[in-house]
């Protein structure tokens, strides 16, 4: 097993024989500096090489503490230092580990360069949590290969490699934000005018209120015109029908006049109820004010805007 810890490596194995597991851990410091420095660490996250400080702590952790395999712990602990430090380090590069197996070796070197250029093309500032665990479990990869004896640990730490760097280039996929815009057919405005008993003729109240509806109208596109007479419950049916169709196009002829013609206005479209809609239910023969009337319905289209996340691949 290659190790890269720069130490007086049988004075350490004499110590370590000497004091034992528990005495290690309690002189990490003396032995192991940088495991010693991870184990008083307190990484806040946020930035890459922040990122990277808590998982090296924590798998440099797990080798000290759990598996006793004091020298790879140095070795995750150094590069957890280097980042804290402000300096970045890269994954492991398995030529420079004990890995016979040339399969393995091969799958290691392409996750290498697949992880490097995913980290280079702006994956440090984009997911810098997904890429640090991405870069730690490559690590733990390489080192459980080198190791070679626990197939469970090495399934381990590949499996979770290859899902970190599958999280990571989610994250790094751009989400644009666009607008969807449909247009529905729907009622814009309404003007209700009112006449007096008996007439068709428009009064100037209603005037006015005409005039003020065409000049909304004329700020408008696309747009068709619902012109229905209405009469109250004095009279017989039939008469109270012929009232309110000469109501609806004396309207319609005073919208004209203004202008408010095909080019303007698609279609201008009249229906007469006589007394058949009454705005206030009364009983037959009431004269009722509120339901001698003309309404002015104005349908067009309606824009709805809704946003749409789409994805777009790098």
């Amino acid at each position: 097993m290659r190790k890269t810890v720069k130490y007086a490596v049988p004075i350490a194995l004499a110590t370590l024989m000497a004091v034992g597991a528990a005495g290690a851990n309690a002189n990490d410091g003396v032995l192991f500096p940088n495991v010693h420095a991870m184990r008083m660490a307190h990484p806040a996250g946020g930035s890459f090489n922040q990122e990277l400080v808590k998982e090296y702590k924590e798998i440099a952790l797990f080798e000290a503490d759990e598996m006793y395999d004091w020298f790879d712990a140095e070795n995750h602990a150094t590069k957890g230092v280097m980042a804290a430090s402000g300096k970045t380090p890269l994954p492991y590069n398995p030529e420079n580990w004990g890995i016979e197996d040339q399969a393995k070796m091969a799958e290691l070197k392409e996750a290498r360069t697949d992880l490097v250029s995913t980290l280079d093309a702006g994956g440090r500032d984009v997911a810098p949590s997904e890429a640090a665990i991405a870069q730690a479990k490559y690590d733990c990869w390489v080192e459980q290969q080198e190791e070679g004896h626990q197939p469970t640990h090495i399934a381990a730490c590949r499996d979770s490699y290859y899902a970190a760097i599958a999280n990571l280039k989610a994250a790094m996929e751009p989400k644009v934000a666009t607008t969807d815009v449909t247009q529905t057919f729907a009622e814009v405005a309404r003007e209700v005018v009112y006449f007096d008993f008996d007439k068709d003729g428009i009064t100037p109240d209603a005037q006015t209120k005409i005039d003020a509806f065409v000049a909304e109208m004329k700020k408008l596109d696309d747009i068709t015109l619902f012109i229905t007479g209405h009469t109250d419950k004095s009279g017989s049916n039939a008469y109270n029908k012929d009232l309110s169709a000469r109501r609806a196009a004396n309207v319609r002829a005073e919208l004209e006049r203004q202008g408010m013609t095909t080019g303007d206005i698609d279609d201008l479209e009249i229906k007469a109820e006589g007394e058949e809609k009454p705005a206030v239910n009364t009983a037959d023969g009431v004269r009722e004010p509120l339901n001698r009337r003309v309404e002015i319905i104005a349908q067009g289209a309606v824009t709805e805007h809704s946003t749409v996340t789409t994805v777009t691949k790098q």
